[in-house]
């Protein structure tokens, strides 16, 4: 399913990692898309599939824009920073963070909007954009439309919402390294620690010898796909009923893993992530962004995925997120060339081309080179109207 990087993150760079709260990130501006570039906005979980898939990765893979189009892929990250932390204002701190709205220009000589940062607001986003010309072309997703959101695309006049999976990826649990944690939690054990059913260690079934401290279980936004994912798969567990979470579940930033190191008790801490994002971590693409340029050791955040058995004799908990590109149908029935003299719209050329398929961007080898550098298990998949 995906790339199994399986060597245990150390500790070297750990404070980086810790000060993504308490830090203010400096001002500065990204690239400022043309009218006729194209530009893709999305959630955290998919986004350096694209951010890759545009301009290359650290292994010396080209991206598209290598090749010297006069119209650019332009992607801008759900996080502000390049380390995929989020943005806090002066004085935040770890018990009392502050978010910052951070913005961003998507076109050339408009002024700043609020930064899309989740998959749920990326297709928000999209459905809004109703002007003419378009401001934003495709959203990247770790999540399909709604059915409502279908029926406002044909409403808004676009057909429908177009889907393309590029890539697979997990839903896993991440522990600290040295973890008081068994070696793998099923979905039952999780469903017991997330009601407070189970709340210390040598509760779970087959680990009466392991330790007494409390479980500290952890959760990211309710915009996130991954915890979308988990919940649904909670509700399953639980009988077809949403059950009703602890309060010692805590909200944290996702896919980060300075939502373990930086908890109160790290090593009694787990929350379900990204599968991809920890082997990007393992791939040493992130460095110390606390050392000047040219940069400081790679980051290695001191988690693991819990992916071992567990004691209760049930499979070890792991799910499915899958990441797509999402655009409007009318667009790839366009007859405007992504390229002067060109005979293929942005779509056609970058997502889908029914009478060339094999021929756009995301479906070569290139392109799945580079959703692979990020950490997904490449998977191209036309799926049209689907929700």
């Amino acid at each position: 399913m995906r790339s199994k990087t399986k060597a245990r993150l150390g500790v070297v760079g750990l404070g980086a990692i810790v000060v993504s709260v308490a830090a203010t990130l400096p001002a500065h501006a990204d690239y400022a898309p043309s009218p006729s570039d194209i530009v893709g906005v999305g959630g955290d979980t998919p986004q350096f599939d694209l951010a890759f898939a545009a301009d290359g990765d650290t292994n010396g893979d080209a991206g598209f824009n290598a090749a010297g189009a006069y119209n650019r892929l332009v992607t801008f990250n759900a996080t502000a920073d390049g380390n995929a932390r989020a943005a806090y204002k002066n004085g935040s701190t770890l018990g009392s963070p502050a978010n910052l709205n951070p913005t961003v220009t998507l076109r050339a000589g408009t002024s700043p909007v609020q930064r899309v940062q989740s998959s749920g607001a990326a297709l928000s986003a999209l459905l809004a954009d109703t002007g003419s010309p378009e401001t934003i072309n495709f959203v990247f997703s770790a999540s399909r439309p709604t059915s409502a959101q279908q029926a406002q695309a044909g409403t808004n006049g676009w057909g429908f919402l177009h889907v393309v999976q590029i890539g697979k990826d997990n839903v896993e649990f991440m522990a600290a390294n040295n973890s008081h944690a068994p070696a793998g939690l099923s979905i039952q054990e999780l469903l017991a620690i997330y009601k407070g059913t189970i709340t210390q260690w040598n509760q779970l079934p087959g680990n009466s010898g392991g330790s007494s401290a409390t479980i500290v279980p952890l959760i990211p936004p309710s915009s996130s796909s991954i915890t979308k994912t988990f919940l649904a798969d909670l509700k399953t567990a639980n009988g077809g009923t949403a059950p009703t979470l602890s309060s010692a579940v805590k909200t944290v930033e996702q896919n980060d893993p300075s939502a373990i190191t930086g908890a109160p008790n790290p090593l009694d801490a787990i929350v379900p992530t990204s599968s991809a994002r920890i082997d990007l971590y393992a791939s040493g693409y992130f460095h110390d962004p606390d050392t000047v340029f040219p940069g400081g050791a790679v980051i290695n955040p001191g988690v693991t995925l819990v992916e071992g058995n567990p004691g209760d004799g049930n499979t070890p908990y792991q799910s499915n997120v899958d990441h797509y590109v999402i655009f409007r149908q009318s667009d790839a029935n366009s007859s405007t060339p992504m390229e002067p003299g060109g005979s293929k719209n942005f779509v056609q050329t970058l997502f889908s081309n029914p009478s060339a398929p094999t021929s756009p961007f995301f479906a070569k080898s290139t392109g799945k080179a580079l959703v692979a550098a990020a950490g997904a298990t490449p998977f191209y998949a036309d799926l049209g109207n689907v929700t």
